[in-house]
């Protein structure tokens, strides 16, 4: 499930989130944050994605900056929520 999730979510990312006209190959340890991949508007088109499309809703008590550092720790707190 986790490279599955990984696959999709980086997939989502590079199609998504980065600006045309960046050269940015994304995988699961590019930096979102740090790298200004993600901002409010972005984070809220990924949670959506997470939601609608993969049927993974991320409650409010995780939408901290570390559990989007990167889609690797994005998918550590998916398997998190899902061993609860």
């Amino acid at each position: 499930m986790t490279d599955d999730l990984t696959g999709k979510l980086v997939a989502f990312v590079q199609d998504n989130l980065v600006q045309d006209g960046d050269d940015l190959t994304i995988d699961a340890h590019t930096p979102l944050l740090s790298s200004g991949l993600l901002d409010s508007l972005r984070t809220a088109r990924l949670l959506t994605y997470l939601r609608k499309d993969l049927g993974i809703a991320v409650p409010a008590a995780k939408l901290d900056p570390e559990n989007f550092r990167d889609v690797a720790t994005i998918v550590a707190m998916v398997a998190e929520l899902e061993a609860v």
